[in-house]
């Protein structure tokens, strides 16, 4: 599941508590999924990721279906407000907006064009990549509410509604955080978590590794590229751990000494503005980051420690000042941990979808009794 649908999900179960809500998905695997499960219901369609050799291509070609089948499901219930996470949903619920003159929530995780269009880009990129942004923007500007998740993501808006604010991708701690129960105290783990694919730094951390003593690397997430993935199968000390789901991926994060989130911006610009999970699961885990983005957030919480993605040495001198120094990383750890406790957990930003939410549905009623 990636973020885009962990997030949705999390909106959903939040919802549902205070509203009567369905939630509406594209279930791309080849296994359908249950309908049923936290108020979902799923055009079972296989489909590709984008990730494939011409899978860009290819998946809009599936996206007309997917978004006839939004509209007449939102036509057969009617709600009073529609929720459209990230620019590949918005078009049939804006036209519903529009048709039916209800409310709209645009949820932006991703800028589509800052995710999918590289940065050193030519001609014809640069055209792609300013009608992308024209395209989400107007859709936002026209949109209720506008919600983030992050302030620079926000304010890359130009054009944007009265009521816009920041939602951040904040995990939702929905059990109790598991004990330490490593099995080698004397073995230093570092965990990298994610989809296993050029731009995430995982070339510099196997080179660094292939020398270090008493340093292992776990690995979890899809794997995109196998090339990446012949060269982790041939080191001892990196283990891949499979695709976790939600409760086995606590439980690793929970038991490794450090996480490593790396993003080449080049490749993917969004994280200028955005804020990886990563980052936060780290910090709800209480464990420390090395990371190349939001430094801002690291160094005002102490939580990691920041790099730079392309300085082998730094990431290095990283990696060893944590190993060596297990006060500093519970020192880190703990800073972490208090942070997310006191204001980036789920709870927090549960109140301001509530508020939205509130305001959206009183409008509403307004404008019907008059």
């Amino acid at each position: 599941m990636n973020q885009s649908s962990i997030r949705a999900i999390q909106i959903i179960r939040s919802l549902r508590k205070r509203y009567s809500i369905i939630g509406l998905g594209w279930n791309r695997k080849s296994d359908p999924l249950d309908n049923n499960e936290d108020n979902l219901q799923l055009l079972n369609l296989k489909a590709p990721y984008g990730f494939e050799p011409f899978g860009p291509v290819r998946l809009v070609l599936y996206f007309p279906i997917f978004w006839i089948w939004v509209f007449a499901k939102l036509v057969n219930h009617r709600p009073k407000v529609v929720h459209a996470c990230d620019l590949s949903t918005i078009f049939p619920c804006f036209l519903y907006k529009v048709l039916f003159k209800k409310k709209l929530v645009f949820d932006i995780l991703d800028r589509y064009g800052m995710t999918y269009i590289p940065k050193n880009r030519n001609v014809l990129l640069r055209s792609l990549y300013t009608i992308v942004n024209s395209v989400e923007e107007n859709f936002a500007k026209n949109s209720n509410v506008l919600t983030t998740v992050s302030d620079k993501m926000l304010l890359s808006f130009n054009k944007k509604p009265r009521n816009s604010m920041t939602i951040m991708n904040c995990p939702e701690e929905n059990l109790t955080l598991p004990s330490k129960q490593k099995s080698n105290s004397n073995i230093f783990q570092i965990l990298f978590t994610g989809a296993i694919r050029k731009g995430r730094g995982l070339e510099a951390i196997c080179d660094i590794l292939s020398d270090m003593k008493n340093t292992e690397l776990l690995i979890t997430g899809k794997i995109k590229d196998t090339n990446l993935q012949a060269i982790i199968s041939d080191m001892d000390n990196i283990k891949y751990q499979g695709f976790l789901d939600r409760k086995k991926l606590l439980d690793l994060e929970s038991n490794s000494d450090v996480m490593i989130a790396l993003y080449d911006l080049n490749l993917q610009s969004q994280y200028e503005y955005g804020m990886a999970n990563k980052v936060l699961e780290a910090m709800m885990c209480g464990i420390p980051v090395i990371t190349n983005i939001s430094p801002d957030l690291i160094n005002d919480t102490k939580c990691g420690i920041i790099v730079q993605y392309d300085n082998k040495d730094q990431i290095k001198s990283a990696i060893i000042t944590l190993r060596d120094d297990p006060n500093l990383r519970k020192f880190y750890g703990d800073n972490g941990r208090k942070a997310y406790l006191e204001k980036y957990n789920w709870k927090k930003m549960e109140e301001k979808l509530y508020n939205i939410y509130q305001q959206l549905l009183s409008d509403n009623s307004k404008a019907e009794n008059q």
